[in-house]
């Protein structure tokens, strides 16, 4: 066996390998023998089948099972003991690695090779103490703090039917019935659905809305109802089958008005918390106030984080083989078209470019992620989660994270946040942080903006 390794650039690189019948003869001849042993052909008995009657039936197949094996233990034992780091995966680099002439009785030289996109080798830039990114500070104020314990209180409270006016806050259960010219179309659409009349997109609607109670109607388009695309309302609202064509206008009917009871601020909602210093109500402003901060300190270092990122990237040079990567996605996903390419392979190549920063660091700080690390992120989740429905049984909790632990798309992208995590955790062991308090709204303005630029990227 010969392998050669010809270099087109820093990024590029090919394999060369050639396999001699003594690479794979002994293989082929025990493949033959199981075959022997195991296939059972009219006219002999099981197991004493010839040879030679098996190298004719079957020996094409066989051989070539043989050598596609010894041809991969090769080209990747090569990698892994030549420690080379690369993209993708190899990709066979001329035609007569697909047309081979396989003759079981005559055993030849194959020559195989491989084009391989090289990992790139990059110096991070932005990771040190004299590299400075702000944390913000952000002020829980006593309105943020009312804002979300009149939330809990409503989420916490019971639904009730009303007969008198129309709240805000209300839910109005709605019979629509096409119309046309003026009145209710005979044989027209006819559906039902329901609106928080504070999401009420038309403020003129809404306003109709306010002025009424149970049992009134109004016409009103019921494309301004939300916010949305027509194919949007017609299937989540209407419900409006594809083929059946109708107008805009509706006379929609208020069957029932249900409105929110906020729940008392007892100690029924203080129990709620889970904690046992939560006895009253300053002690409940306390634990929100708390938590809030908790809440919000996170999402400033998340923002502070996505502000390294972009640090990170903006000034990490990390050239990449384009040429290869782009033949690797269209030879490996049939979806992948030039046209597809020229469209998204610029977020293909950020993504990566990230993936290869992330890697670096990763193993610099000699970064790991075990299982636990993936279980207690899956718990939080949860835990957070069923915490805003009063659920603090932990048998439940845990319950709901055995199954969670049984998907693979989950785990995968709980390892990702776990390792982002770790990642981000070292780098602001590292790096000089910048306090700067502001306000809840100033801050919320800035989230706003970085996810807009982030999406229009």
């Amino acid at each position: 066996m010969q392998i050669v390794r010809k270099d087109a650039d820093a990024l590029n690189t090919t394999l060369e390998i050639t396999l001699e019948p003594k690479d794979f003869s002994t293989k082929l001849d025990s493949e033959i023998k199981k075959y022997t042993s195991k296939v059972q052909i009219k006219g002999f008995r099981k197991g004493k089948t010839p040879a030679s009657v098996i190298k004719k039936m079957y020996g094409k197949s066989i051989l070539s099972d043989v050598i596609n094996e010894t041809l991969q233990d090769a080209l990747f034992g090569y990698i892994d003991d030549n420690d080379i780091k690369y993209l993708g995966q190899p990709l066979p680099h001329r035609e007569e690695n697909l047309v081979l002439n396989l003759d079981v009785n005559n055993l030849q030289e194959y020559k195989f090779s491989f084009d391989i996109g090289l990992s790139p080798k990059f110096e991070i830039a932005g990771i040190s103490a004299d590299d400075h990114y702000t944390l913000y500070d952000i002020i829980i104020d006593d309105k943020l703090v009312d804002d979300e314990v009149m939330a809990m209180q409503r989420r916490m409270g019971k639904n009730e039917d009303v007969e008198g006016d129309i709240q805000m806050n209300d839910i109005l259960y709605l019979e629509a019935e096409e119309m046309q010219d003026g009145k209710v179309k005979d044989d027209g659409f006819k559906t039902n659905f329901n609106v928080l009349v504070e999401l009420v997109h038309d403020k003129d609607i809404q306003k109709q809305f306010l002025g009424s109670k149970a049992g009134d109607s109004i016409v009103a388009d019921v494309y301004k109802l939300e916010n949305k695309d027509r194919d949007y309302i017609d299937k989540y609202l209407l419900k409006k089958p594809t083929d059946v064509e109708a107008g805009d206008d509706y006379e929609l009917t208020i069957t029932k008005v249900s409105r929110n009871v906020p729940a008392e601020l007892n100690e029924d909602l203080f129990n709620l918390t889970g904690e046992e210093d939560v006895k009253d109500e300053a002690s409940f402003r306390a634990f929100i106030r708390k938590d809030l901060k908790a809440f919000f300190d996170q999402q400033a270092k998340q923002y502070m984080n996505r502000e390294i990122m972009d640090a990170l990237m903006d000034n990490t040079e990390v050239p990449l083989p384009e040429s290869f990567l782009k033949r690797y996605l269209k030879e490996t996903n049939e979806s992948v078209t030039d046209d597809v390419l020229s469209k998204e392979f610029d977020i293909f190549a950020k993504n990566m470019k990230w993936t290869l920063i992330k890697s670096d660091i990763a193993r610099r700080f000699e970064i790991v992620v075990d299982e636990n690390d993936i279980r207690r992120q899956l718990e939080m989740s949860v835990l957070s989660y069923m915490r805003n429905y009063g659920i603090n049984d932990y048998s439940i909790i845990a319950g709901t994270v055995d199954k969670l632990m049984e998907d693979k798309e989950r785990v995968n992208a709980a390892y990702e946040e776990v390792l982002a995590d770790k990642i981000f955790v070292k780098i602001d062991e590292v790096v000089a942080k910048d306090s700067k308090s502001i306000s809840r709204e100033d801050f919320e303005a800035k989230v706003k903006e970085m996810n807009e630029r982030v999406n229009n990227l």
